[in-house]
């Protein structure tokens, strides 16, 4: 990959579920659409990601998430017709310089700085909180 991952920016990536991790799982069922929340510089000079799931499926009631604008759909090139949030509760650790599940790694496109910054707002806080699961990648 010739450049990294930036905040905000949208790849397709296995995302592994908590609940898929505590059956046994260790792969992601199908490439979905991610987003970059934050990027970390990591030892030996390799970047950690931290990676929030994209879903069509309305958040369960209590599930903390952040629906996506029609423009910001657009934006990364998903369908702005159909609904989607960003799952706050859920996120995926990973180094982008090893990864051996993150195939495709060309951004679809790039959320707005606004609708980044609040994103990482609402999951800094929910993390402060302890209200999200964090499933490491990096093994």
């Amino acid at each position: 990959m010739a450049t990294k991952p930036a905040a905000g920016e949208v790849f397709r990536y296995p995302f592994l579920w908590k609940r898929q991790q505590q059956a046994g799982e260790t792969e992601g069922r199908k490439a979905r659409p991610v987003c970059i929340a934050v990027t970390v510089a990591h030892r030996n000079g390799e970047t950690l990601v931290f990676i929030l799931p994209i879903t069509t499926q309305p958040p369960l009631p209590g599930r903390p998430a952040l629906e996506v604008p029609q423009i910001e759909s657009q934006r990364v090139g998903l369908e702005a017709h159909v609904r989607k949030w960003v799952m706050l509760d859920e996120i995926n650790t990973d180094i982008v310089e090893r990864s051996y599940v993150w195939d495709d790694r060309k951004a679809l496109g790039a959320f707005s700085a606004s609708f980044t910054n609040r994103l990482r707002a609402d999951l800094l806080a929910l993390v402060k909180s302890g209200g999200s699961s964090l499933v490491d990648r990096m093994k």
